[in-house]
């Protein structure tokens, strides 16, 4: 009866599923935010030990650091550079994209071979974190949350061109023609063909467009992408006082807020400030009895110019604050995300929990998230005049920011987004 009895004991008990996220970086763009969320989103979750293992940490970190000695530190500065100068002398492009081509061997397979766990779940592995034929060596379920669209493409992290190369195939007919020397990018994609077709992995995707472009493209026809959206703490952003928040940032009273916020935003063409540039140049023309201040945080460079007569620009520089980040967006009358192309819009979910409306172009991640007149506004891409006019509307409008951050709270809290997960981890395991 005894044995009978812990039998019936260990049936009822729930498993556990062990599960190790794998990363470049836990404090390093978009990408590191959102694996690092989901992970304290999965802490909730009873039936689910969830831990992370990165090349390249943040100080006091407690994640799993997979370059441990001194040796392996210098190795991962060494093969980093040593792909970004071998793309550049090989392959010159007018697509100015990140590119990661993840070829040089390194410890990091044999590190993750001696862990335990039952799913291995890759998030942002550019920038060499694991040699692509080391996945090969993984005998474990592998699930693959896509930041960005690296995983469709060759060695470019994204299509900025639009060449659709990803959908056809890789081939010397479609290289373009402002490509010249070796063709990394479909070298790469062609490593990546072989590799995925002797590898199961169990794509993630984190908005409805990306699986769209996932389901086309030529690597990933054949699956048929979950799509689990990034999460997001809402309790964690305060609403804070507007008026205090503008004396902190030293922002006069009377003047209306526009936020932009973006990594190397001010320089990386993708994130769209040209755009945005000429649009609120426009709009401050159409409002010329008020005053407005283009704050910007996330690009390095600090500075204070103005734009025209009622529009100065602020750049704060690179902030880690959540507590300081908290505070411009509560500043804010507008957070505005230009973006050509945004897989999600991770600051578009958290102006909104600050309970600032946001204005972007209507494309990409950013359409789960902007609902028309409820939490912002979705101008024509990538009409500058039309987001003039939107941005024009939305600071004319009063928005009821408690409406907005619940609504945040059941569609992209923690709770939401892990048991999305953990629904998706029984399914495969």
């Amino acid at each position: 009866m005894f044995k009978y009895g812990i039998i019936l004991i260990l049936y009822g008990m729930k498993q556990v599923i062990k599960v190790l996220h794998l990363g470049y970086s836990d404090d390093y763009g978009g990408a590191s935010v959102a694996m690092t969320r989901l992970n304290e989103a999965l802490s909730l979750i009873d039936g689910i030990d969830s831990k992370i293992a990165v090349v390249t940490h943040s100080e006091n970190s407690k994640n799993i650091c997979l370059s441990t000695s001194l040796w392996d530190k210098i190795w991962l500065y060494i093969r980093v550079r040593l792909a970004y100068k071998s793309v550049l002398f090989l392959q010159r492009s007018s697509n100015h994209s990140g590119r990661s081509i993840n070829f040089f061997p390194s410890t990091v397979g044999s590190r993750l071979a001696n862990l335990e766990f039952d799913i291995l779940h890759l998030h942002w592995i550019g920038n060499e974190t694991i040699r692509l034929e080391d996945l090969m060596k993984i005998k474990k379920p592998i699930v693959w949350t896509f930041h960005d669209t690296w995983p469709l493409l060759g060695a470019e992290h994204t299509d900025i061109k639009n060449t659709m190369r990803f959908v056809e195939g890789y081939s010397a007919l479609n290289k373009p023609q402002s490509t010249k020397g070796i063709d990394i990018d479909k070298w790469t994609w062609k490593r990546k063909k072989y590799i995925f077709s002797r590898v199961k992995i169990h794509p993630v995707v984190v908005s409805s467009w990306l699986s769209e472009e996932t389901k086309k493209s030529f690597l990933w026809k054949k699956c048929n992408p979950q799509i689990i959206h990034n999460p997001i703490q809402v309790n964690s952003w305060e609403l804070k006082n507007k008026k205090e928040c503008k004396a902190i940032l030293d922002i006069p009273q009377k003047n209306k807020v526009v936020v932009f916020g973006a990594i190397n935003g001010l320089t990386d063409e993708l994130k769209g400030y040209v755009n945005l540039e000429r649009a609120i140049l426009l709009a401050g023309q159409l409002l010329n009895n008020e005053q407005l201040t283009l704050l910007v945080f996330g690009d390095p460079t600090i500075k204070k110019i103005k734009l025209s007569n009622n529009i100065e620009l602020k750049s704060v520089g690179k902030i880690n604050d959540l507590e300081l980040i908290n505070r411009i967006y509560c500043s804010a009358d507008l957070v505005v995300v230009p973006s050509y192309l945004e897989t999600f819009g991770q600051v578009a979910i958290e102006s909104i929990s600050c309970g600032v409306p946001v204005v972007a172009f209507g494309t990409s991640g950013l359409l789960d998230i902007i609902v028309e007149n409820f939490n912002g506004f979705l101008s024509k891409p990538f009409n500058t005049d039309d987001m003039a006019e939107k941005i024009i509307l939305a600071l004319s409008l009063k928005w009821d920011p408690i409406a907005m951050r619940n609504d945040i709270e059941d569609r992209f809290g923690y709770m939401q987004v892990a048991k999305k997960h953990e629904s998706f981890y029984k399914k495969i395991i």
